[in-house]
């Protein structure tokens, strides 16, 4: 089953499963919810915590595990530039979404 933008709904399953999220003290090098990055600030998307609706919202505008993202601006909404549209995302969700710093 597809959602959005080519997000697969059994990969995020499959990929929590395998990948389980590190404990908020305990983040994995790199690693940070996506609220936490600074504007200018380019990352990949490494696991979406599952919270009944915000996945599926989350999913329908193409954020999904795997997908490489750049934060525009910081605050609430969180604009971020993903595949090459610019989309808004409150910080509530934004705290779902783990994600690994790019260089």
């Amino acid at each position: 089953m597809t959602l959005g933008l080519g997000c697969d709904t059994m990969t995020i399953m499959t990929t929590k499963s395998i990948t389980p999220a590190k404990p908020a003290t305990e983040p994995a090098k790199g690693r940070c919810s996506l609220n936490e990055l600074p504007s200018g600030s380019r990352a990949v998307v490494q696991h979406i915590e599952p919270d009944g609706q915000a996945m599926q919202r989350l999913m329908a505008m193409g954020l999904c595990v795997g997908r490489e993202l750049e934060v525009v601006r910081q605050g609430n909404p969180l604009i971020l530039r993903l595949l090459g549209a610019r989309i808004g995302v409150s910080s509530r969700l934004a705290r779902h979404v783990v994600v690994e710093r790019r260089a």
